[in-house]
Formats: C-alpha cells, structure tokens, sequence
C-alpha cells in the first residue's frame, strides 16, 4: 500500500483555456482570502496584538510567492494583437485586478528583463544560463523564466521588513570574452 506522498495526482485536460485561467484566478483569490482569514482567526482579539509566528509567516510567504509566480505567467500568456495590446480585454482585467490586490498585501512582483548586469549586483535574480553574443557590450537579461517575488510584512509589533519569496531565474547574454594574449 502506498503512502498518499507518494500518489501523484490525476491530471484533468480541458480544452477550454478561458475556464483554466479564470479557475486559476479565482482558486488564487481563494487561497489569499483563505490565507488572510485564517491569520485574522488566530489573531489575539485585545488590543495590542501579537504577531504571527514565523513558521506562519512563513508558509503565508510561500503562498504569495506561488500566487505571483502563476500571476506573472497568466499575464504572460496573454495573447497579444498587431500593436501589443491584450486581446482579450476582460482577461486583461481580472488579471490587473488581481495584481492590485496582491499590491495591496505587499506583494511585489519583478520581472528585470533587459537589466544590465554590469550596472550591480541583484540579490534577487539567479541566473541559469548565459549566452555569449557579439551584438551587446555588457551582460543584460533577455529571458526572464520565473519573476522575482518579494512581500513587505506590517504585523502588529514586528518591525515591518521586505522578504525575498522567490528570487528571479533569468537567462542572460554577455560579450564575447576573448582569451588573453601571451
């Protein structure tokens, strides 16, 4: 008999693309409206409150780097017209508005495509593959793979500070390096 760990679960295939992505919205507001309400339960209901444990702000961290990460690539896959606009203005829309709500709880979302490297050093990118090309003179992202995710906390009693969720994974290019002369 086999643990449930390790069942891997069945996946469903629709055809519909409009229902994945409206379901995938709608199970993100869920689990931030779960999230916030099950953190407003075990708040202390007197009036100086005590904040959250770290194990709790933690996995809500976690989460919200989840949730930005599945925003970034919905907006991403939007399909766009002759002059870059969104085709689907309705999709559009429920994505921004996702994306304001997620502003609101502090949630950041970073997409450093076209950063120049070269300008200083970015504790929230990693760089997984690099391409050496003779058409740029410093090292720049030209793929972003997952965006950075970062969330500024402001709990009661605790000093409000901006943690890292999910660095950036770009690929990027970088002038040819010629081997030194002897």
């Amino acid at each position: 008999m086999s643990s449930p760990k390790n069942k891997k679960p069945k996946i469903l295939v629709l055809p519909n693309t409009d229902f994945l992505i409206n379901a995938g919205i709608l199970g993100i507001e869920n689990t931030l409206t779960h999230a916030v309400q099950k953190l407003n339960a075990q708040a202390p209901t007197e009036q100086r409150a005590t904040p959250p444990s770290t194990e709790r702000i933690s996995e809500i961290a976690l989460i919200m780097g989840e949730m930005g990460v599945a925003l970034w690539r919905a907006q991403q896959a939007l399909e766009k017209d002759e002059s870059n606009e969104p085709v689907d203005r309705k999709m559009y829309r429920a994505l921004e508005a996702l994306q304001a709500a997620m502003n609101k709880a502090g949630v950041e979302i970073i997409d450093r495509i076209g950063t120049n490297l070269s300008l200083g050093h970015y504790r929230d990118i990693v760089v997984v593959a690099t391409e050496q090309s003779a058409d740029v003179q410093q090292e720049i992202i030209t793929e972003t793979i997952k965006p950075a995710v970062q969330w500024r906390h402001n709990f009661p009693g605790v000093t409000p500070e901006t943690i890292l969720i999910q660095p950036s994974e770009v690929v990027t290019k970088s002038p040819i390096t010629q081997p030194p002369q002897q």
